[in-house]
Parts: structure tokens; sequence; C-alpha cells
């Protein structure tokens, strides 16, 4: 029995310290949600290739899988597929919860178009390069998607701008200054911008500055990632200390030819490795002899060298502390290239601005500031169609203001024709006496704005409210095109290879029906034949209808988890309608042509994306079919009718193709076919003119 007790007694002890070791030893790296989306584009069709750029993505990749963080990766991907393993990625954030870290690497080409950056996929086309747009991924975008997705931290790295694919085609080169929701460079007329491409809480990061060229890199990697490999695994350093001394190792590895740019708005502190459990707070950090973490007064930059205080400049990449460094040193043989990197700054930071602004004023003052910056063809060219901010006119005023007009007359107000108002040739027109004098004249009358009766023929406008409920079973046929190996000897069999989406855990159907509110207006016409009424109406609105589903299987050890989801987001109907009058009552029946946008979207995700492919697809666009109902109009009023309004409609069907997103088994795809249809109900009114 003592044997026995001691043995349990052992194992007591042995399981508190292991639970023991498992609490303290825990980082907040592993407690936090960590999601990472990784982009590798260098085999590109139609512009340079980048021999280093996959290099980069799957050494960063692998880095950040140490750091604890789930990976998304996108390596050598068209736009399709770029789109699809984008939705992947905000999937995996938004049900993260808010408290996830949402981190974005993008190896390869991207540009600036109009203040706006863009992640250029291996299919891009350069013949246009005002179709960047229409074939790229925006980083903007990307970054309010992940807003939307409710991360507490968006990190975005961008080692870009290798070679820009667009540089003889007027569009600027280098990557465009992302002004960020609460970011501050320390001076007090560039705080509290408002946000152009995320929220607070996000860091941006480019490989050089903004408007610059990135080097691609001698080695197996380019000199930022090389740099960010290196300092981003210092445990405990935060985030914006790391790039400080990124920006620092690059400057030097360049010859001072590239120099990294950052900004921050982080509400919380972010490092890639945490300290182990237990150590002590490191001293404050710094490269050499410049701070890395305490920002640098003039004081401090005064007690420095030269060369210290322009090291610490460039390692902060500051405005005011260029500006205190050149005050400080002006003779210095780094003032030209100080003044060079802050004249640039400066430069970017305007035109950031004006891009802001938005309107026409900004851009013409930027041209005429700037005359001889990489923007100014741009600026004038966006003068011309933006809005102008005068474009608001106060009408002028009179000091006495005319007489009172008499109200126009309207159709509705006409006397009904054969009808005219008895009158005697002998009795004059009744003359009212004058108003007595007072202090205030007497206002005038209100002209008449209705008819006197109820009148259905005639052309009307008006407004609805409701809701409805959609509809919208989605089919899975395949993975076709699945990638296979042969096994056995001395006759071989053919198999599916181990990388290959399993078909046994792909679900034939899914629903993704979905309730939600509907609104929008009506215009039509109605003519009355006794008691019969027919006319045409056409109505467009904004909904919310549709849904997604959700299912995960797991057959053969890979745990597969497939999703769609189909949305209806706009509704329009041109309709002839036919009705019967009851009194103030009309009761209508309606059927005719339907029109909606809808958007699809659909992912069979394996929970090991690294070793098995995944397929994604996206799609947002019109699709057309039929539409029936019927409703009850009633007039409250000469002119004004209430109405309660059904409608049955339905898009046929909508095909979607995923596509491998994982970059393992290129030639597979899945293929989903949703059914868009749905019943709406509204309430609303309409007005007779």
């Amino acid at each position: 029995m003592r044997i026995h007790a001691r043995a349990y007694a052992y194992l007591i002890v042995a399981w508190t310290a292991a639970f023991a070791a498992l609490s303290f030893g825990a980082t907040p790296a592993l407690a936090q949600k960590r999601f990472a989306f990784v982009i590798g584009n260098g085999a590109y069709a139609n512009v340079t290739k980048l021999p280093n750029a996959l290099n980069d993505a799957n050494a960063t990749r692998s880095m950040l899988q140490e750091a604890g963080f789930d990976i998304t990766p996108a390596l050598d991907m068209s736009l399709a597929g770029l789109r699809g393993a984008l939705d992947v990625f905000v999937d995996k954030v938004r049900r993260g919860g808010p408290d996830a870290t949402a981190l974005v690497y993008y190896a390869g080409h991207a540009v600036q178009l109009d203040g706006a950056n863009y992640i250029l996929p291996t299919d891009i086309r350069p013949q246009i390069a005002s179709s960047i747009a229409d074939q790229s991924l925006s980083l903007g975008d990307i970054l309010r998607r992940l807003d939307g997705a409710g991360a507490k931290s968006k990190i975005a790295i961008l080692d870009a701008c290798r070679d820009n694919p667009f540089a003889n085609r007027q569009v600027a080169r280098g990557l465009a200054l992302q002004i960020v929701d609460g970011a501050n460079e320390g001076i007090s007329n560039e705080a509290g911008l408002a946000r152009v491409d995320s929220g607070s809480g996000t860091f941006v990061a480019f490989a050089t500055s903004p408007g610059s060229t990135a080097a691609d890199g001698t080695g197996s990697n380019s000199p930022f990632t090389t740099a960010f490999l290196r300092e981003a695994r210092e445990p405990g350093l935060a985030v914006e200390q790391i790039f400080r001394r990124i920006r620092l190792a690059v400057y030097d590895s360049t010859n001072g030819t590239q120099i990294p740019w950052d900004t921050s708005s982080l509400i919380t502190e972010f490092s890639f490795f945490q300290r182990p459990a237990g150590t002590s707070a490191p001293q404050p950090a710094t490269a050499g002899n410049v701070p890395l973490t305490a920002r640098p007064t003039l004081a401090s930059l005064r007690a420095m060298s030269p060369a210290d205080a322009a090291r610490t400049a460039i390692a902060w990449d500051r405005s005011d502390i260029y500006g205190n460094t050149l005050a400080i040193n002006p003779e210095d043989q780094t003032a030209l290239r100080l003044n060079r990197i802050l004249a640039q700054r400066t430069d970017e930071r305007a035109w950031a601005e004006a891009v802001l602004a938005g309107d026409a004023e900004s851009f013409r003052l930027y041209a005429r500031l700037y005359p001889v910056s990489e923007h100014t063809a741009a600026a004038l060219r966006l003068a011309a169609a933006a809005p102008s901010r005068n474009r608001v006119q106060v009408a002028q005023t009179c000091p006495v203001c005319p007489a009172v007009q008499q109200p126009r007359t309207r159709r509705a107000d006409y006397t009904p024709r054969g009808v005219s108002p008895a009158r005697s040739p002998t009795v004059p027109p009744y003359n009212p006496p004058p108003p007595p004098p007072g202090p205030q004249a007497q206002a005038p009358d209100m002209p008449v704005l209705l008819p006197e009766r109820p009148r259905w023929t005639g052309f009307y406008a008006g407004g609805s409210l409701g809701g409805g409920r959609q509809s919208g079973r989605t089919t899975v046929a395949g993975p076709y095109g699945s990638p296979t190996i042969q096994v056995g000897t001395p006759t071989p069999i053919t198999i599916l290879a181990p990388y290959a989406i399993d078909p046994a855990a792909v679900p034939g159907r899914l629903s993704t029906d979905g309730s939600g509110a509907v609104g929008g207006g009506q215009f039509g016409f109605n003519y009355q034949i006794g008691a019969v009424v027919i006319g045409a109406e056409t109505d467009l609105s904004a909904t919310r209808l549709g849904g997604s589903q959700t299912s995960a299987a797991n057959p053969a050890g890979t745990r597969f988890t497939t999703r769609a989801q189909n949305e209806l987001s706009m509704l329009g109907t041109v309709r002839a309608r036919a009705g019967f009058v009851l009194g103030d009552f009309m009761i209508y029946g309606s059927g005719g042509y339907a029109y909606g946008l809808i958007d699809q979207k659909g992912s069979i995700a394996p929970d090991t994306p690294a070793t098995v492919s995944g397929a994604a697809g996206s799609r947002s666009g019109m699709a057309s079919g039929w539409a029936l109902g019927g409703g009850v109009e009633y007039a409250i009023l000469p002119g004004m009718t209430l109405r309660l309004d059904y409608t049955h409609y339905d898009l046929g069907n909508q095909k979607l193709n995923l596509l491998d997103y994982t970059g393992l088994a290129p030639t597979q795809y899945a293929v989903m076919r949703a059914r868009t249809s749905g019943d709406i109900l509204k309430a609303g009114f309409n007005f007779g003119f």
C-alpha cells in the first residue's frame, strides 16, 4: 500500500509541475490568436520575373510559423487565386475574435496609382496602366477588410517596388505613403489626419521609401527581408523598434540607396517572439549608439557626434528629427543626403494629404507647390475630374423681398374638363378688404399641393422599407484535376496524391439561406379605366439577403472546412402592374424582369495548408431573372397612397470556380453553383404627380 501511495504522490507532483510549467511558460504569442497572409509573386508571365520573391515569402513563412502564426500562403498567384486566398484569410481572422492579430507579408511587384498601392498578381498585363486597379489587389482594400473582420492589430509588410513594370507608362514609381488613423510623426500639423487605408491598431512597413525602388538582392533573399528575418527574432522587442533596426541595416547594406519606411497606430505592444517567462525587462534598445526606444530630442541630438545624429535621424525617419539634425549639423558630410530624404518625405506627405482631401483645389495647390514632382501629372489629371470644394453656392439675398408670387397651377389642380364655375356677368368679383395695419404682416395662404380626390391615373414615386428571406441552395462538385501518384509493383495503381483535396471531405450541398432588411424607392405610371388600373413600375432596393454555411469533415486524417456564401446586396425590378379599385383601395398583381448584385464566395480549406492543397474563389456581379408579386394600396390623401407589396424573385444559378491557393496543386479546382431566389415584403408610400 505504501508503494502505491508513493506512486500516486509522485504522479500528482509530476502533473502539478507540468501544469505550472505550462502556465508560467506560456508566452503571450501562444495566448494570442495570430494569423498571417504570406504572399510571394515572382513568376510573372508578362513583366520582369523576381528570383528572390518566392525565397523571401518562404523564409518569412517559416519564421512566422515559429512565432505562432496560423499561415495562409499564396505563392505565385493569379488575381483569382489571390482573391480566393484573401477570402480564406479574412474568414480566419473573423473567426479568431476581437483580439486577433492579422499580418500581411508581400514580396513581389507593387506600384501606386493616384495615391493608392496595388499588389500585382502573376497574370498582370502592363499594356494599359489605367487598368491596374482592375488587375490587382489594393492594399487599402485588404486593410479595410481586416478592419471589418474585427482584427485588433493589423500589420502589413511589403517588400515590393522591385523594378517597377509600369515605370515607362506614366505611373508613379514606388509605393504611396499610407496615412492611418492615429499615426503621428510628432509634428502638430500632421496629427489627427483622417484614415486613408485603415483605422487605429495598424502598422504598415515598406521595404523602401515612398516613391523609391527596392533591390531584389543578389543573395537568396532581398536586403529588406534579410534584415527582417534577423531582427524580428529579438525576444520582446517591439515591432516599431525592430523596424528602426531594419532601416539602419538596409541603409548600410545598400550604401544609403534604400531606406525602409513605416508608420504605426498600434494600440497594443506587439513583438514577434516574446521574452522567456521569468526574465527581467531588457535595457532600452539601441543599435550601436542610436537609441531605439526613447524619441530623440534636440538636446540628445546635440550630445551625439554628427555621424550618430545622422544615423539616429535615419533610424527614426521622422520629419522633425531630420530637421533638428540638419539644424545642429548643417555642414556635415551627410547634410545633403538628409536634405534629400527630408524633401522626399515632405513631397510624399503633401501628395498623401492631397489624395486624402480629394478635391480639385488640393490637387491644383499640390501641382503649384511641387511642379517637378513625379506626382504632378497625376495631380493635374485628377484635378480635372475631382469635385470642387466651393461647389455649394449661397443664394444672394436682397434687402427688400419682392411680393409673394401666385402659386403655380398644377395638373392635379385643374378644374375637371366640361365643368366651368358659374358666375354672373353683372356681379363684380368680390374683393376682400385689406387687412388691418399691424406690426406684422400675415403670411400668404399655402398653395394647394394635392388634388381634391384620389386619382389613380398619372405618374407616381415613393419609397418602401421591409424585409425578406433568400434561399441560396448551393451545390459543390469536384474536386477536378486532382494530382495523382502511382504505387505498388509490379502492377502499379494510381491513387490521389497525399496533398490533394480529399473528395470524401467535400459536401455535395450547402444551404446559404438568410434573412435581412430591404429598402429603396419606386417610380411608375398608372392608367385607370373604370375600376381597372394598368401600369408599369420600376424599383431599386438595397438589400442584405442570403447567408453562408460551413461544413467540416475529417475522413482520412486531414480536416477540411468547406464554406459557401451567397448574398444579394441590390435588387431591381421592371414590372407590369394590373389592379382593381374598390373605393380608396386598389388590389394589384405584378410581374416582369428582375436583376441584382450577387456576392458569392467559397472555399475548401485544410487545417494544414502548408502540406495539403486548398481551393477558394469569389465573384461579385450582376445576375438577371424574373419577379412576380402583388399588393394593396390605400389612398389616405388625394395623390398620396400607402402600400404593402410582396415580391418573389428568382435570379437563376450562378457558377463559381474554386482554384488552388496553396501552390501545391495548381491544376486542381472545384465548382460551386448557387441558386438565388427569395421573397420580400415591403411597406411604403407613393406620391402622385
